[in-house]
């Protein structure tokens, strides 16, 4: 079996790549993820329960975001805990506008496979970038 380190290193190269198909194959049927933004500030905000609905999930995220920088490389994992500090860089793909971050992400895993994952943003900043996107035609903030 491989180890917890490389297990979330291949999820994270699979996000990079954009291959959800890769990156579920890590993923148990009952994983879940959470988005600690409240949805009245972005509807991806929230806890997402199942494999499915989280791919789902990353899906439209992906679909709408170029990774720009989605640096990894500051993974720490002790027993059945695994976190990380990333900075990255986002571009919009519909309006070209960037979002310069950093998220935290902590992992939980059970019997060497991970099953939760907790996700933390900066809510101001992601208000701050949605209130920015609702200027360009077509687009609108989101709704909660």
């Amino acid at each position: 079996m491989q180890s917890a380190q490389a297990i979330i290193g291949e999820i994270y190269d699979a996000w990079r790549a954009q291959d959800l198909e890769w990156l579920a194959s890590y993923l148990p049927d009952d994983f879940c993820h959470t988005i600690y933004i409240p949805q009245g500030a972005h509807p991806w905000g929230g806890e997402c329960r199942g494999k499915a609905a989280t791919v789902a999930r990353l899906g439209v995220i992906a679909d709408d975001f170029e990774f720009l920088e989605f640096d990894t490389s500051g993974l720490i994992v002790h027993d059945n805990r695994g976190a990380v500090e990333i900075p990255a860089r986002f571009r919009h793909r519909e309006t070209g506008a960037s979002l310069d971050t950093t998220i935290v992400n902590i992992w939980t895993f059970e019997d060497g496979w991970p099953v939760r994952l907790s996700e933390y943003h900066d809510v101001e900043l992601i208000e701050a970038f949605n209130k920015y996107l609702s200027i360009f035609p077509g687009m609108q903030e989101p709704q909660g």
